[in-house]
């Protein structure tokens, strides 16, 4: 599996079979990160309505649900939510970054697991951010080392996935640098 960076906005990288969208428990688009709020208005919002359906009651922390990609047909087949926030654990003082509100082991379990459905669903490509930073409060650096462990871990337990590429888009190059660096390139 190869692990690259690309810069630019998630939604307009070409040639991935999925997006994986940092996503609240609660699975509600127009809450949490930038890029779900995107999402909701690219993709619709019946691809929360997807996600409900198949889980009314929202998800625990670290799980991932797959749906279709709404309005980012055909640019995706998928869209995979992945459960880094929760919505009513707001923290009006984020920015000011007093404590992480994705932990670690959220923010490995999310990963393994939009992998795994990524696999599951047949799909040689996925594109993750830098879920958990941001309004997760979690370091870039910390970040960025995580999901890569993470997808060299999959990659290393599934040497017959399907999965052939994970793409970290970054929308700034500062963010590409600190990818790059984590996957020693």
């Amino acid at each position: 599996m190869r692990l690259e960076v690309v810069v630019g906005d998630a939604t307009e990288v070409a040639g991935a079979d999925a997006l994986v969208l940092p996503a609240n428990k609660q699975l509600t688009l127009g809450w949490g990160s930038h890029l779900a709020e995107k999402v909701e208005k690219l993709a619709g919002r019946e691809v929360e309505a997807e996600a409900l359906a198949s889980h009314p009651e929202g998800v625990e922390l670290g799980q991932a649900v797959l749906t279709g990609p709404g309005g980012l047909a055909p640019r995706f087949r998928h869209l995979i939510h992945a459960a880094v926030l929760d919505k009513y654990d707001f923290n009006p003082l984020f920015l000011l970054r007093l404590r992480e509100r994705t932990s670690e082991a959220t923010l490995r379990s999310a990963c393994a697991e939009s992998l795994r459905l990524a696999q599951e669903a047949g799909l040689a490509s996925v594109v993750l951010t830098a879920m958990g930073a941001g309004i997760g409060g979690m370091r870039l650096a910390k970040c960025a080392r995580i999901l890569v462990e993470e997808a060299r871990a999959f990659a290393a337990s599934q040497p017959r996935s399907s999965l052939e590429r994970v793409i970290f888009a970054c929308y700034r190059e500062r963010q590409a640098r600190v990818f790059r660096t984590a996957i020693g390139e």
